[in-house]
């Protein structure tokens, strides 16, 4: 009996190694959680990362409060060359402008890991050209630093569905046996 419990841990066990790795490989890929804070303001909404994009971010959106407005971010601006430069600009959509915006921000993303964060060192600035202060201001709303930023995967409902399931068959199958070991046990059997 005991060594019937032992094989069933090894092959749990071995089901959980063999779906670490694509969980690491896959964390990469998929939506992302942002909330950053700047000197000026604060986002706080989601992005779709595909590395093996030319552009790497596809889609945008969140919500921007500064000290001019509150904006909808939902447009993602991507440099022309992005073999020569690596800032993404997450904007809000301007109907008086198509095509342009009034409010955004700068990010420099790095994967590193299977993980995204920002490069530090590089402008991830706040940006409002909504109110004619935000130009003649410098310092205001124009280039507002990043204090801080959390970014983190936002979970495959597929993949959470798919575990939940495992673990739901696991406890029937456990459930199960006992069962039957009380139903074999009993006087009679």
């Amino acid at each position: 009996m005991k060594g019937l419990h032992m094989k069933k841990l090894l092959t749990l066990l071995a089901l959980v190694a063999g779906l670490a790795p694509q969980l690491v490989l896959a964390a990469s890929n998929g939506w992302y959680q942002l909330d950053a804070t700047w000197r000026d303001g604060h986002f706080s909404g989601h992005f779709l990362y595909d590395s093996s994009a030319v552009n790497h971010v596809l889609e945008v959106t969140g919500t921007l409060t500064d000290l001019a407005q509150i904006t909808a971010i939902n447009q993602v601006v991507n440099p022309e060359d992005p073999q020569l430069e690596s800032w993404i600009f997450f904007g809000n959509t301007n109907l008086a402008d198509p095509g342009g915006h009034d409010a955004g921000f700068y990010l420099y993303l790095l994967e590193q890991g299977g993980t995204l964060k920002l490069d530090t060192t590089a402008s991830n600035s706040l940006y409002d050209w909504s109110h004619d202060f935000a130009y003649y201001h410098p310092g205001q709303l124009d280039e507002s630093p990043l204090q801080s930023y959390t970014i983190t995967a936002v979970p495959e409902p597929s993949m959470a569905l798919l575990l939940l399931t495992g673990l739901a068959l696991s406890c029937a199958s456990a459930w199960a046996r006992r069962l039957r070991e009380r139903a074999w046990r009993r006087p009679g059997n």
